[in-house]
């Protein structure tokens, strides 16, 4: 793979131009400063408060209310009900914090400004602790996953090296420059800074309302490291390393700390650095997408090259890049062990952060985890499972307590504690139920690619226990078909046919969609494990949520019309991605798919960076690489921040991940029941090379094409029979290698 770097000219400014680190657990944002180098720190249990059950006493009373209210059309009066009998109280879950900041200040012979201006660097402006400086530069690797800072101040050389380790999970920095203080600060949200001894010091307190205790411990190797107060001095060359820890998984925070500092600096800081880069470049190397872009574009700093591509200037390599960062973050924020992949990833600036920086399950967790599988990173998809299983006890008392039903559901968000209960007062989306039941069809991915028997076993329940609350909580209309009520489609208005607005509602298609999808999977699946699966294909046989109305998939299984038809959800076609419901061989369906999406994008659709992402996966399902590769381009252009982070706005990483999804599915599609091969490449990839596209069946992928002609090398898993689009068939055994020609 090719060492892909991020660099930049200049300092972050702020949190929009600094770059990321990560191991799945700890996660840094660097800045790059020349006197003053901020590192914010994140953990990912570092979240306020703990579980509250707060389901609504009086749901399960007036949920039938509200039912019959929208069957006869009083969607006013249903959904004033809902806000008070369905609403959870309180209606919050809890949110994600920041762990810390790690301060570094030069002493370079400047007078130093007060630690009191360090206090709290979140939100404030870097730039007045700036100082001239010549050659700077700094990079993010993304291949070794090694963060750099170079220039020259006075004369005199600075140099610093960080990176997050997985092997020992300690964050690490090699300073050489002047010397320096360094620092750990929360702001006013932290208990103590103390000194634990001549070289360490310790930052620890406790979230709010009774939520997780935390602690970070910083250590100091080299000449004339001291510790006065609870400020750190490191020498002109120094090796610096951070440990944290939570209650939420440890007992004795400090012990852990400890351990693993000595750990590390026992081991010394090359041997750790050694370790990571060997382990990262394990995980970045299997899987990489060259485009043959232009190479001298190398050269220009990642924010100009951006800009420049946003001017409308080709340049491929910037898109493989994008490709190779996406990758980078997956395994940066999601690490087997680790809680899954937040709204954020990890990597969060604020103690309040936007929508609580929580798990969104409506379609932007599952978009987390759209690139797991396809993109090779199959083991950081775990997990994502781990917290199911979390979730399913309290998903299971709020199906009891709400709904009356058996098995376990949950609404559009989740936390740390998986809470399951309603979120927020927001009617567009707070009552929506299916949150659960499109959580597990991620089980059946991560089987389909990995043919994992044992991890099916362990894990089947969880996507019985989701079905089997719709079994007892659909309800079947007058023509014998099953429904969702109250849902909505996320987060979506429609219009009444006596011109009412609404968004609560019992005829959501994307319901019926992701129930088609569940029923199928357990079918599927329960085949394999020698299950009795009847009852789900007769649930199956009740649904019909691909409906066609003027030459388009019907949002709404009922009379109305579409309130904002330029919106940035297109749940109704859940079927085509990551559903396929819809494909080619439903040619009236495939047709109005796209048919769907042209009017989506015509009355504004895919103004947010995630909603771009999937409309680039929906053209790829759709088969056209001019209109998938068209938004690769705009999200670039629009809704791609400095430092490559998605921008809803703000920032929020779903997009990073959806995107590089589609990419992948532009090369290799798999979920008709055999190989695609570069099915949607725009004419701008005229030629090409993917190595390691995981697809379905158990096949590795590496293709090479120029313009239409293309070899490919597939790596056969298992015994089985290999089918090609064209209907080709290679009988194989495991560890074959297939070689395609066409």
């Amino acid at each position: 793979m090719k060492n892909y770097k991020l660099w930049y000219a200049a300092p972050a400014k702020n949190w929009n131009i600094a770059l990321p680190l990560g191991n799945g657990r700890m996660g840094a944002m660097i800045f790059g400063g020349t006197v003053l180098e901020r590192i914010s720190l994140n953990e990912d249990t570092c979240w306020y408060g703990g579980f509250r059950d707060r389901v609504n006493p009086d749901a399960k009373k007036y949920l039938p209310v509200v039912r019959q209210l929208l069957k006869e059309d009083r969607i006013s009066e249903a959904q004033e009900l809902a806000e008070e009998a369905l609403t959870a109280t309180p209606d919050g879950e809890r949110h994600y914090e920041v762990l810390c900041d790690l301060i570094l200040q030069q002493l370079d012979g400047d007078r130093p400004e007060g630690l009191h201006g360090m206090r709290n660097m979140r939100g404030g402006d870097m730039a007045r602790h700036e100082r001239e400086v010549s050659e700077y530069r700094r990079e993010l690797d993304i291949r070794d996953g090694v963060h750099t800072v170079n220039y020259v101040r006075k004369n005199k050389a600075v140099r610093r090296e960080s990176f997050i380790s997985t092997p020992h999970q300690v964050f690490a920095m090699r300073h050489e420059g002047f010397p320096a203080r360094v620092l750990l600060r929360r702001g006013s949200y932290v208990n103590r800074i103390d000194k634990v001894d001549d070289s360490t010091i310790l930052l620890t307190g406790q979230t709010g309302d009774g939520g997780v205790e935390y602690m970070a411990v910083c250590r100091a190797v080299g000449e004339g490291v001291h510790v006065i107060g609870n400020t750190m001095h490191v020498g002109e060359k120094a090796d610096i390393f951070l440990a944290a820890a939570t209650s939420y998984r440890f007992d004795d925070l400090q012990a852990e700390c400890l351990a693993k500092l000595e750990a590390a600096v026992a081991a010394g800081y090359d041997t750790v650095k050694a370790a990571h880069v060997a382990e990262h470049r394990s995980v970045m190397d299997r899987c990489c997408l060259s485009l043959c872009g232009d190479e001298s574009l190398d050269e220009l700093p990642t924010d100009r090259r951006l800009a420049r591509y946003g001017e409308g200037h080709a340049d491929n390599g910037l898109e493989e890049m994008y490709f190779a960062f996406g990758r980078y973050l997956l395994a940066g924020c999601s690490r087997p062990g680790t809680l899954p992949a937040n709204l954020q990833g990890i990597w969060n600036d604020d103690f309040h952060p936007a929508w609580d920086g929580k798990y969104t399950i409506n379609i932007n967790t599952e978009m987390n985890y759209w690139p797991a599988e396809s993109c090779n990173l199959s083991e950081m998809h775990l997990p994502l499972f781990d917290h199911l299983k979390r979730m399913r006890p309290h998903g299971e008392h709020v199906a009891r307590a709400m709904y009356g039903a058996r098995g376990w559901m949950a609404h559009h968000n989740t936390d740390l504690w998986g809470d399951c209960a309603p979120q927020d007062t927001y009617c567009p989306a707070t009552y929506w139920p299916m949150g659960a039941a499109w959580l597990t069809l991620h089980i059946a991915e991560h089987y389909r690619f990995t043919l994992d028997e044992a991890f099916l076993r362990d894990h089947y329940d969880l996507m019985e226990g989701a079905a089997e609350f719709f079994l007892d909580a659909a309800v079947e209309r007058e023509d014998g078909m099953y429904t969702i009520s109250p849902s909505s489609s996320p987060e979506n208005v429609y219009i009444t046919p006596s011109g009412e607005s609404g968004t609560l509602t019992d005829a959501a298609a994307m319901d019926g969609q992701i129930l088609y999808a569940l029923m199928s999977a357990l079918e599927e699946c329960g085949a394999v494990l020698g299950r009795d699966t009847a009852k789900y294909s007769a649930f199956k046989a009740k649904l019909n949520p691909v409906q066609i109305e003027d030459g388009r998939i019907k949002e709404w299984l009922r009379e109305c019309k579409d309130g904002c038809p330029g919106h940035r959800h297109i749940s109704h076609l859940f079927a085509l991605y990551p559903g396929w419901q819809i494909t080619p061989d439903t040619p009236a369906e495939f047709a109005a798919a796209r048919a769907t999406l042209e009017k989506r994008l015509s009355c504004g659709g895919g103004h947010t960076g995630w909603s771009r992402a999937w409309i680039m996966c929906l053209w790829a399902r759709l088969l056209d690489g001019e209109k998938a590769g068209e938004n690769i381009r705009l999200l670039l252009e629009r809704s791609t921040l400095p430092n490559l982070f998605d921008n809803h706005p703000p920032f929020q990483i779903d997009g990073n991940f959806g995107s590089v999804a589609g990419m992948a599915e532009m090369l290799v599609q798999s979920h008709e029941g055999f190989l695609r091969l570069l099915p949607a490449v725009p004419t701008r990839w005229k030629t090409g090379e993917a190595k390691g596209i995981k697809a379905r069946g158990g096949y590795t992928v590496d293709i090479c094409w120029n313009g239409a002609a293309y070899t490919a090398e597939i790596t056969a898993q298992t015994d089985r029979v290999l089918k090609l689009a064209d209907g080709q068939t290679h009988a194989h055994k495991a560890g074959d290698v297939i070689r395609i020609v066409g």
